[in-house]
């Protein structure tokens, strides 16, 4: 199979039993994540070269490869990054880790530790990638309670992985007043930090178009320790955008029995295409 998903006669196909190179996973990751440069600045244009000795610059992966570098999301340890090597489950899974944090994207997830029969022998690195993606549901495992950590992953496989990715994707405060755009079928969760305690609570005032937007869900995760006595944590809705058109959602911060302005006032322009 080509990269660009067409076979060596031309013709487009999916393949969903084939396994995943690592050049693909690079590809999907970028386009998934809108991976790019950030706040980093370079010289000049870095080259896929410039980080490893195996990838030809005028590969169809090679941009992909450079992102995937330059956000640090393969560890590597030496200058080769094997672009048609099969990935396994447990390199998506911390692959996927990466994404997240190098988006500085916050996920709302449950605090604890799966117990699956074959994760003896994995590093740190890697178990805490097991836990991140099973506790967000991203990933799972077997009716064996097996999660298969060194199993290839194939075409199908990721398109669900990455179909769950872009379901947990968490906008927060900072895009208040900001514009949020997805697709008709998507999901996302929208996350606000608040503390119950206090008699503050946010409130959904405007929920958007319902012809437009679906409230899927909603809730509050309190902070890591949640032995402590007062302490804040994050309350969020889950939406799911039903068809194309543009609707905004309104929050406030306040307390119930106040007739005052409110503390705080969130406001999201949802975009659907």
């Amino acid at each position: 199979m080509v990269g660009n998903g067409l076979n060596q006669q031309g013709q487009p196909i999916f393949s969903p039993e084939a396994v995943v190179s690592r050049a693909q996973l690079a590809a999907v990751l970028v386009r998934t994540f809108n991976l790019d440069y950030g706040d980093k600045r370079f010289i000049k244009q870095p080259l896929a070269s410039d980080y490893y000795r195996d990838v030809d610059n005028k590969t169809w992966y090679a941009g992909d490869v450079v992102m995937c570098a330059v956000n640090d999301i393969f560890t590597d340890e030496s200058d080769k990054f094997q672009p048609n090597r099969s990935v396994s489950r447990i390199e998506v899974a911390r692959a996927v880790q990466r994404c997240f944090e190098a988006k500085g994207i916050n996920v709302v997830m449950i605090m604890m530790m799966p117990e699956y029969n074959d994760m003896k022998g994995l590093s740190q690195e890697e178990t805490n990638a097991l836990v991140f993606a099973s506790n967000t549901g991203i990933m799972k495992g077997d009716g064996d309670n097996n999660f298969r950590p060194r199993q290839a992953v194939k075409r199908a496989e990721l398109a669900r992985i990455l179909n769950r990715c872009t379901s947990m994707m968490s906008v927060d405060q900072s895009y208040n007043n900001k514009e949020y755009s997805l697709k008709a079928g998507q999901s996302f969760t929208l996350s606000l930090p608040g503390n119950p305690t206090t008699g503050y609570s946010w409130t959904l005032a405007e929920p958007g178009d319902k012809d437009l937007l679906k409230l899927a869900g909603e809730g509050f995760q309190t902070g890591a320790d949640s032995r402590l006595v007062g302490q804040g944590g994050t309350a969020w809705w889950k939406f799911t955008a039903l068809k194309t058109g543009t609707t905004k959602i309104k929050l406030i911060y306040a307390r119930p029995w106040e007739s005052v302005q409110p503390a705080q006032t969130f406001e999201l322009t949802v975009i659907i295409k």
